[in-house]
């Protein structure tokens, strides 16, 4: 064996030994050194980093996996008799309580949630149906929510946002929407899903706003109905003001937007070749009788 293959190899020990011993940092240091002396090409030196690079890699993955298992192991799972023992009561556990199936600390809003705070009756229980109905009775304050329409469960997000932001999470409640592992049930899964085809309908809804922004409106007597555009009419700023059409949908009733009425389609908008026409072809759009179809207002009806 030469002296540059023991020299390599005396190098790559002491790498790996440095490496395991120090600070991260020490890794990156021999290896600039090693850069700088040649000795990185080296056949043996080589295997040594690679080595290295792999063992920092699983070091890293390993913590990152055993993060998320702690996390989970110092979760509390409680059960709906474990859970009433913190109403926050002289002889109680503690101050929880729990909303869709998750357990939250709400000492730090202990006038509010303790004994003869304005909102106690959530204390200690799993009262997600009131959150949606406002009904704080004993038969309203429970946490079935089965019966309830898409449209009413959307508002469950906000208040779950608003007790993760303002109240430490502690763990989960064994029941209806948790399991004994602290798995979602099929319940819990499908009213997630419910509030998810909410949540996309609102940004749906948003996104046709921006499209199609309704008209500004009024009504007399005297003159009837107007409508017409403006750059911020149906509180949607933009650079354009379009021209009023009536937009029908299927399963909702028609009503005054505002259409961009040049350039390309919103849909297409780094098309080559169009009409010139906006968004004006739509196949949902119908032109108000009697009005210039490049007119901004519109008479819509009259007296």
């Amino acid at each position: 064996m030469g002296s540059n293959a023991v020299t390599a190899i005396s190098v790559g020990l002491c790498l790996v030994l440095v490496s395991v011993y120090f600070a991260s940092d020490s890794y990156l240091i021999f290896q600039n050194l090693l850069v700088s002396t040649g000795l990185n090409e080296n056949s043996y030196v080589k295997r040594a980093l690679n080595f290295l690079e792999l063992s920092e890699e699983n070091q890293d993955s390993t913590k990152s996996s055993n993060l998320k298992e702690s996390s989970k192991s110092t979760e509390l799972l409680l059960t709906y008799e474990e859970l009433k023992s913190y109403d926050g009561g002289p002889n109680s556990d503690g101050l929880y309580l729990a909303i869709l199936g998750e357990v939250f600390d709400v000492r730090k809003g202990a006038q509010h949630y303790k004994p003869g705070g304005g909102y106690s009756f959530f204390s200690g229980k799993d009262a997600t149906r009131a959150y949606i109905t406002g009904d704080f009775s004993e038969e309203g304050l429970i946490d079935d929510v089965s019966d309830l329409d898409s449209k009413s469960l959307a508002s469950l997000e906000d208040w779950l946002s608003f007790y993760k932001e303002e109240y430490e999470h502690v763990g989960k409640l064994i029941g209806r929407y948790y399991n004994k592992n602290g798995d979602p049930t099929k319940e819990l899964l499908s009213i997630r899903q419910k509030m998810n085809s909410v949540k996309e309908n609102k940004y749906t809804e948003a996104k046709n706003k921006e499209l199609f922004p309704p008209c500004n409106s009024e009504w007399s007597k005297e003159k009837g109905s107007k409508v017409w555009c403006t750059k911020k009419s149906g509180g949607v700023d933009r650079e354009w003001v379009g021209v009023p059409r009536e937009l029908h949908v299927e399963g909702k009733d028609p009503r005054c937007v505002c259409v961009k009425n040049f350039g390309p389609p919103s849909s297409d908008l780094n098309a080559q070749r169009h009409n010139n026409n906006g968004d004006l072809d739509h196949p949902g759009l119908r032109e108000y009788t009697g009005c210039l179809p490049s007119s901004e207002s519109c008479d819509v009806s009259h007296p």
